[in-house]
């Protein structure tokens, strides 16, 4: 997933971060890549030459990633509303429900497909219930897999 273009003064261009479910995430500056130099940790080319130092944190219900420099988050898409948010942790609880290895890879799967489902460009109702329809979908196959074990 690669985020909007966005600007942060000081830098020597736009920004854009690209994601990946595993592996690192991938800054660009302008035209040029930033060094990454330790875990979430960039190196971002400045306006004037020199480099800055830079954390890209995400929070776990939050499908973009924010850039911190010097203190200040700057946040690389939109703000979600608090509904697709707890519809994102929702299939978490099927860990709980599904009792272990099974329903953590039910749920972990599900939230993947919510956040993706979060970085769309559908409204938030469309969004929604495509959320739950995920969820709906899993807790079938949970309950399928749980009469199948018994």
């Amino acid at each position: 997933m690669r985020t909007e273009p966005i600007h942060i003064n000081g830098l020597a261009g736009p920004v854009v971060v690209a994601t990946q479910t595993l592996g690192a995430a991938k800054i660009v500056v302008g035209e040029q890549n930033a060094t990454r130099t330790r875990r979430n940790r960039y190196l971002l080319p400045a306006a004037d030459g020199t480099l800055v130092d830079a954390k890209l944190s995400s929070g776990l219900f939050d499908p973009w990633p924010s850039i911190d420099i010097a203190g200040v988050k700057h946040r690389t898409g939109p703000r979600i509303p608090v509904l697709l948010q707890i519809l994102i942790a929702l299939p978490f609880l099927l860990v709980l429900a599904g009792g272990g290895l099974i329903g953590g890879l039910i749920g972990g799967t599900a939230m993947v497909i919510n956040i993706a489902i979060a970085r769309g460009r559908q409204s938030t109702p469309v969004k929604a219930l495509l959320m739950l329809c995920v969820l709906g979908a899993f807790l079938l196959v949970l309950g399928i897999i749980g009469a199948l074990l018994q």
